[in-house]
């Protein structure tokens, strides 16, 4: 598995999620296989209460082979 390229991590620690979310689909744009840049922005989306999206978002990482997308999914979208 190639190293993810993974960016909006500092933007989500400074709590702008909608930068965030920008910095992951640009990540995703670029290595569509980037699982962890569909986890985070799941994750960020299920916060600014796009939950379809988010769910979305995290069904796709766990698709990509991120195990702990199913944990979320458990938690935030069922």
């Amino acid at each position: 598995m190639r190293k993810p390229i993974t960016t909006g991590g500092s933007k989500n620690d400074l709590q702008d999620l909608r930068g965030a979310i920008a910095d992951y689909t640009k990540t995703i744009e670029l290595a569509p296989d980037d699982a962890i840049a569909y986890h985070n922005r799941g994750l960020v989306k299920i916060t600014l209460n796009q939950k379809d999206g988010g769910c979305f978002d995290l069904s796709k990482a766990g698709e990509l082979g991120l195990g702990k997308a199913y944990d979320m999914i458990r938690k935030y979208c069922n």
